[in-house]
Order: C-alpha cells, then sequence, then structure tokens
C-alpha cells in the first residue's frame, strides 16, 4: 500500500496505526474491530422495527413550501432516504443520489464530485454549478455560482431532497434545480421528556488503500436535538495520482426556545486534500486504466480545500397564521490547486442571508399560504496564479481581486381546494453584479459587471383523482448567470459570458396502489435553454466557457418501488424492488462557432438512456442484502459528436447483519461495487483537447467494516 502520508495526503485517522498492521496489501476486504465504551448512555437504543421506516410516500416535501406529502405536491421532486445512502460502503453520496431519475452525479477521481441535474453538467468540471444547495432554509451555494458538494459528510444527513427543474421563482439563479439537505436528527414531539444519548462508531476498509472512520454522538430531549459527527476517509486511488484524505467534524442541531421561537444550526470543517490524474486517451485507457497523465504526475497536480462553515436559521410563530423563517451562513475556503498549468491559490469569504415571511389560513374548504422574502448572498475572493514547478509555486502569473452578489426577492402563493386541486403561482427575480481587479497589470482598476435582472415565474397545478393518484403540471423560468470559475478560470484570462435562461414545461403522474406496495412517479419534460454555457479546453489543457447558442432538452423521469415483504414477523420480514428510467433527448439548438455549426447534435455529456434496478432484502435474524445496478448508453465526448463514451453496466451490493444486545447494537458488512469489472469513465472531461476525455473508474473492488451503536 503507498504510504498517503508521504504522498501528502496528511494526517492518518484515531484507529490508522492499528488498521494498517493487521491489512493486506491485496486483501479481499478489511475486517476491523472495535472495543468502544459509552459514558453518556442513558438507556438502551431502540431497536429498529422495519414499520417505523417511513414509506416514500408519506415523506413530507419541503420545497417550494409545499409541507406536503409527495402525492400531494406539484413539483418534480426525487428523495433520498437515510435508507437509501445505507445501501451502499457508507463512504459516498454518489450511488445513492444516480438511483434518482434525471440526476447524475460523478466522480473523476475519489473526492472529486461533480453534480448535475438534468444535464446541467456541461458547465461542472467538478463541485456543484446551476443547482442551489440549502441545509434545510441555510444556504451552501455561495454568490459566485459554486458548491463545495465534497465537503459535506453523508453521516450528518437524514435526508436528500431534489427539486428537478428551474426554481428560481423561490430559489434565485439556477436552471437546473434545487438539492435541500436535511440532517439525521430526532425529531422534537412532547413525549422525547427524557434526554436520550447515542454513540456509534464505525470502521470500514477495502481495495486501494481505503480507509474510513467515523464516531457520532446523538443527543436529544423534548426541546433539544443535537448531533456531533467527525470522520475520516482516506484512499491511495485506483489510478496513479488519486490519493484522498478527507476529515470533517460536524455539530447540527435544533432548539425549541419557547413555543413560538426554533432554532437550527450547522458548524462544519472540512479539510480535504486529492490528487488529480488527468484524462487520458481511448488507447491509454484501453493499455493501462490505472494510469495517470505524467505530467499531472510531474507537476503534483492536487486540490487542498479547507473550509469552515457556519449556518443558523430561526423560525419564529408570531401566531397561528404568521410567522418568520431567517437564516445567515458564513463560510471560508482556503483552496489551492496545483494544476498542471499553473499553481492556484484562492482565498474565499462568502456570506448569506435568506429570511422569509409565510402567512398561512383555513377558509372552509380553502387553504392558502403566501410566502415572500428575499436572499442575499455576497463573495469576495483573492486568485493568485503562479507558475508550477515541481508542485511548489514559482513566479507569479496574476493576481486577482473578485467581489459577486446576488439579491433574489421571491413571493409565492399556495391555493388548495378541498382535496382535489392545489394551485402554486410563484415570482422571483435575481440581481447578479460582480467587480474584478487584477493587481500585477498596469491598469489595475476595478471593473464592474452588472447583468439584466430577470423575472423568473413558476405556474403549477396538481390534481387528485383520488387518495392514490395524482397528476401535476408545472412551467417555470429559469436562469444561470456565470460563476465566477466561468467568469475568470484557471488559466487566468477575464471572459463577458451572458447568463443562461429558459422556460421548463412539464406534467407528471404519482401514484401509490390500494394494497400499498406498489408506488411510481412518471414526468415528461422539456426545456429550451437559451445562451448556454459551455465547457471548452485549449490546447495547453486550460479550461474556459462560451456561450453555445441553446440547447432543446426533452426528457422522461420514471422511479417505481414494490413491498413484495413487510412484515415484523416473518423470517425475510422486508424486501422490496426498485428500478428508474431516464430519457433524454436533448440537442444543441443555434450553435455556431469558429464556422463549425452544431446545431441538432446532442447535448455533450448526457446519456440518452440511463436505467437503475435493485433489490433490498432484511431477514428477521439481522441479515440483509442490498444490490443495485445502473445501465448507462453512450455519450458524447465533445460537441461535434465526433467521439461517444461506450455503454456500460455497474453492480453493486451489500451484505451484512445486525444484531441488538442488551445495552448496544453491533452491524457487520461487506460489499462489492464493479461487480462486472466494467471499464469506464464515470466522469469524463467534455471537450477535451487532444481526445482525453476519460478518467477510469475502479475495477472490481471489495470493502467491508464494522459499527457499533450504544
Amino acid at each position: 500500500m503507498r504510504n498517503i502520508v508521504e504522498a501528502g495526503a496528511g494526517r492518518p485517522g484515531f484507529f490508522f496505526n492499528i488498521f494498517v498492521s493487521i491489512m493486506k496489501k491485496e486483501s479481499l476486504f478489511v475486517t476491523a474491530l472495535l472495543l468502544s465504551v459509552n459514558l453518556f448512555a442513558q438507556q438502551k437504543p431502540k431497536e429498529i422495527n422495519i414499520d417505523s421506516i417511513p414509506l416514500l410516500t408519506e415523506v413530507v416535501i419541503k420545497g417550494f413550501e409545499t409541507d406536503r406529502r409527495l402525492l400531494e405536491t406539484p413539483v418534480a421532486a426525487g428523495i433520498v432516504r437515510r435508507s437509501d445512502i445505507q445501501r451502499f460502503s457508507n463512504v459516498s453520496l454518489l450511488p445513492s443520489l444516480n438511483i434518482i431519475p434525471g440526476v447524475r452525479m460523478e466522480e473523476r477521481s475519489p473526492g472529486s464530485y461533480r453534480l448535475s441535474l438534468r444535464g446541467s453538467l456541461l458547465r461542472s468540471p467538478f463541485g456543484v454549478r446551476n443547482v442551489k444547495v440549502y441545509w434545510n432554509d441555510i444556504p451552501m451555494t455561495d454568490a459566485g455560482g459554486n458548491t463545495y458538494f465534497n465537503l459535506a459528510d453523508q453521516r450528518g444527513i437524514g435526508q436528500v431532497e431534489i427539486l428537478r427543474g428551474p426554481g428560481g421563482s423561490l430559489y434565485g439563479a439556477n436552471t437546473g434545480g434545487v438539492i435541500i439537505l436535511h440532517p439525521d436528527e430526532a425529531f422534537l414531539t412532547n413525549d422525547n421528556n427524557a434526554g436520550e444519548n447515542r454513540l456509534r462508531a464505525e470502521l470500514s476498509g477495502g481495495y486501494y488503500g481505503l480507509f474510513s472512520e467515523n464516531a457520532q454522538w446523538k443527543y436529544h430531549n423534548k426541546n433539544l436535538s443535537s448531533s456531533v459527527t467527525q470522520s475520516h476517509i482516506q484512499s491511495d486511488g485506483y489510478r496513479d495520482n488519486t490519493a484522498l484524505r478527507r476529515d470533517v467534524v460536524q455539530w447540527n442541531g435544533t432548539a425549541l426556545l419557547s413555543e413560538k421561537d426554533k432554532l437550527n444550526w450547522i458548524l462544519m470543517y472540512s479539510d480535504i486534500f486529492y490528487q488529480t490524474p488527468g484524462g487520458l486517451t481511448l488507447q491509454q485507457m484501453k493499455d493501462n486504466p490505472r494510469a495517470a497523465r505524467q505530467d499531472a504526475v510531474d507537476k503534483k497536480a492536487r486540490v487542498l480545500n479547507k473550509t469552515p462553515f457556519a449556518g443558523i436559521s430561526n423560525e419564529y410563530r408570531f401566531n397561528d397564521h404568521w410567522s418568520n423563517v431567517t437564516s445567515l451562513m458564513l463560510a471560508y475556503s482556503d483552496f489551492r490547486n496545483p494544476f498542471i498549468t499553473n499553481y492556484e491559490i484562492r482565498n474565499e469569504s462568502n456570506a448569506g442571508l435568506r429570511s422569509k415571511i409565510v402567512y398561512h389560513n383555513n377558509f372552509g374548504k380553502h387553504d392558502i399560504k403566501l410566502t415572500g422574502g428575499v436572499e442575499w448572498l455576497y463573495n469576495y475572493s483573492t486568485i493568485d496564479n503562479y507558475g508550477n514547478r515541481n508542485g511548489q509555486k514559482d513566479t507569479v502569473q496574476f493576481k486577482d481581486k473578485m467581489w459577486a452578489k446576488q439579491i433574489a426577492p421571491f413571493l409565492q402563493g399556495d391555493w388548495v381546494i378541498s382535496n382535489k386541486v392545489e394551485f402554486q403561482a410563484g415570482l422571483g427575480s435575481n440581481m447578479f453584479m460582480y467587480r474584478y481587479q487584477r493587481l500585477t497589470d498596469p491598469d489595475n482598476s476595478k471593473k464592474k459587471k452588472k447583468l439584466e435582472d430577470q423575472l423568473l415565474p413558476r405556474f403549477a397545478v396538481l390534481y387528485r383523482i383520488n387518495e392514490s393518484l395524482s397528476l401535476y403540471s408545472s412551467i417555470s423560468k429559469g436562469f444561470s448567470p456565470p460563476s465566477i470559475s466561468e467568469v475568470r478560470p484557471s488559466e487566468g484570462s477575464f471572459y463577458d459570458l451572458q447568463p443562461e435562461y429558459g422556460w421548463n414545461r412539464e406534467v407528471g403522474v404519482r401514484g401509490l396502489t390500494a394494497d400499498n406496495k406498489l408506488y411510481f412517479d412518471v414526468t415528461v419534460y422539456q426545456f429550451k435553454l437559451r445562451d448556454a454555457i459551455v465547457r471548452r479546453i485549449n490546447a495547453a489543457d486550460a479550461e474556459y466557457f462560451i456561450n453555445s447558442g441553446g440547447t432543446n432538452q426533452k426528457g422522461l423521469e420514471a422511479y417505481a418501488e414494490y413491498t413484495l415483504v413487510r412484515n415484523d414477523n416473518r423470517f425475510v420480514n422486508l424486501a422490496k424492488v426498485r428500478g428508474s428510467m431516464t430519457l433524454n433527448d436533448f440537442s444543441f439548438s443555434d450553435y455556431v462557432i469558429n464556422d463549425k455549426n452544431y446545431s441538432g447534435n446532442a447535448l455533450t455529456g448526457v446519456a440518452k438512456t440511463i436505467w437503475t434496478g435493485g433489490l433490498d432484502i432484511s431477514t428477521k435474524p439481522g441479515i440483509y442484502l442490498n444490490t443495485s445496478f445502473i445501465h448507462t448508453s453512450k455519450l458524447p465526448l465533445n460537441d461535434a459528436n465526433t467521439a461517444f463514451a461506450e455503454p456500460f453496466d455497474v453492480l453493486l451490493g451489500r451484505l451484512g447483519w445486525k444484531k441488538q444486545f442488551s445495552v448496544f447494537s453491533l452491524e457487520l458488512f461487506a460489499g462489492v461495487d464493479n461487480a462486472l469489472d466494467q471499464v469506464y469513465s464515470l466522469g469524463n472531461d467534455i471537450n477535451a483537447f487532444g481526445g482525453r476525455y476519460y478518467n477510469p473508474a475502479p475495477g472490481r473492488n471489495y470493502y467491508g467494516g464494522l459499527g457499533v451503536t450504544f
């Protein structure tokens, strides 16, 4: 096993020295032993009852201020529950998010995540752009339009709510959609009189030097729910120059200050290091998928990001009808990226404020809710570029300062007529401006750019055919200005980009059979985007962005879940099958550049067809099995559609055993990723110069671990 400390990955975890002494270089999976004493426990942990696991249809949607069950919500929403996250290896959200139709999360190398909704990958070399992300009501996306999604640890997340399609009427600038992260905390209820402590610790490891340890302490009573999480992940990586190390400490909670006043918070510190191997050509991937580009190795290409993040949200109910929620976010990122072409140091200071007033009243059969408010985001960045001499910064290339500000007022009305019909109408706006100053130029004056304000309406209607079947439809406008990383990419030039915008129309149907065994959700939509922002790479391997004209995106998204068995008294007490389908008919329109006409070509980086399926089984003795299968069709790698990634199939599985003892519970698990040993790229460098599109994913690999809960 390569020494991650020597590779620059930094500090080992608490149990690393013990763990590495029993770990063999090519072990099939890792067995770890952990003995813990819980000094805080006041009562034994509750046994898991399958009837306490909520049905998908019972999950309450918070997005668009709905606060209703899925069947009562006129939104194309996908839900990832805690049980969905636990189907996999516990080190990444990637496989659990990819089971949702219309969602694609990729990993070019360990820790280098990017996430797109409905084809928004065109502008996301890493991270999340064109999608707004929130922790409950607290903004996590900065004013520059970027979200460092790889900093969050999944163990503190209880539910991921994915709202597909433009959400500008309530959430400001985006065309892809909105993601809301909800904490994994106990709900505050009047029966939580006695305080309860729970402590969970887990060790896991696997192929390619994977090691993970985490500990979590939870406490709740009738007025307080608190969770403290610590986690460490490290890996040598499948390819050369792909080592990873990530440390996260997080404290989040909810406190009832009075009958009218509730406080939510999150405090998080993330320290992540990962190496970047660079893309390979098709022939290089076939010859040696574990190779890295030699210049990436020579320049020690890597990313280092240290980010403290603080968010607080206060909900105050004035009376039975009026309430206010005000949220504040502060964050700072120390970001360093020694790359093939340069060595970039970026320091980002971010602040955000979101406040909304809600009026809610019932007038006989009519339920009326009005929501109005504003979101304000501010970013200040210093960006310095140096030459890269063997992984160390060299002479100065550029020194810049950038300021960005977004203001997004919003207003929405929700009118429920009896239990059959619901109308939603919203209107938002987004005001975006940025300034920049190049300190290394003779003319180092500040330049200012203000984009034209946009009105962003949304109209939606839902019709309940009966208690188990509903139809919904919506029309909305999306708007997304260029991010700071697109206006000023890593190669150092400033680009005068226009915002992208467009109208989305969709119709959907959701249903549940009378026996509550089958749930299904189908959506068809058409989104016409203008001035789409597209990533390109020049001969020096530096990225830049252009406006491409437009796209015409027509799609179908379907999800189904069927419960075969749900009975505490049977040997197999829970068995479910699930599947999803994403059909994308995406193409460019009015896209001409350098005398080349790409109009009518398939949208770069988007597969036409993605199928997923899975089987989950649990038994009364505690043995469980989770399996997942994903098929991805071929996809274009450049705008000219002259190169395509081949179709691939990924099979994953996890087998485990849970046992409840008198004062603690024990879980043992082992799993496999890429069981079919496919050679494929999970994260392509689209429009890469020289055909270097491919970032090969690991071959067949295994993992295992142990968890203890007191």
